[in-house]
């Protein structure tokens, strides 16, 4: 089971190439009295994990469509209790946002650490979720089948800025993209 001292030293491992805000606030977190990684932590949130996954050329990166949201995101979400790592957290949520699960790491630390708001739905109030963020690559570029997400595309990472991504969102592919190349 992923504890404590597993997050804090993801987090202490990676450093931020520019705004250290969101690196700022995942520190400060970890000093939390009550452990931030249950998503049933709300105050002020908890911390989550996803992927950035280059395509198997590398020329193309995986998005999906949020349903909650409505925008487009790589894929990755809650922490849940019989994760063993951040990385096998991500890796349990891209398989199952879009059915890729052969995947090979990119680099020994994060690729991005990124605080941002999740608006209140239905029975959760509004929190934060303090994103752990892992660069791969994909072995196959077959996606599906899709159930928990509307979409999941191979966006090459010169169109990125057509989809809508936030700073952090193409801070991420950004990073992931000059690792591999």
């Amino acid at each position: 089971m992923l504890g404590p001292s597993d997050i804090e030293a993801v987090v202490r491992g990676y450093r931020p190439a520019g705004d250290s805000a969101s690196y700022d606030t995942a520190v400060a977190a970890l000093s939390q009295e009550r452990p931030m990684w249950p998503r049933t932590e709300f105050s002020p949130g908890h911390f989550t994990a996803s992927g950035f996954v280059a395509s198997p050329d590398r020329q193309s990166l995986l998005l999906i469509h949020h349903n909650k949201l409505k925008r487009w995101l790589q894929p990755g979400g809650h922490i849940e209790s019989d994760d063993r790592t951040v990385e096998s957290a991500a890796r349990r949520e891209i398989a199952e946002e879009t059915g890729i699960a052969d995947l090979v790491r990119v680099g020994s630390s994060l690729v991005r650490v990124d605080a941002h708001s999740i608006p209140a739905h239905g029975h959760e109030p509004a929190h934060i979720h303090l994103d752990l963020a892992i660069g791969f690559v994909a072995t196959s570029s077959r996606i599906g089948p899709l159930d928990e997400v509307l979409e999941a595309e191979w966006v090459p990472f010169d169109d990125l800025a057509d989809f809508g991504l936030d700073t952090a969102a193409t801070a991420g592919a950004r990073r992931l993209f000059e690792i591999l190349s």
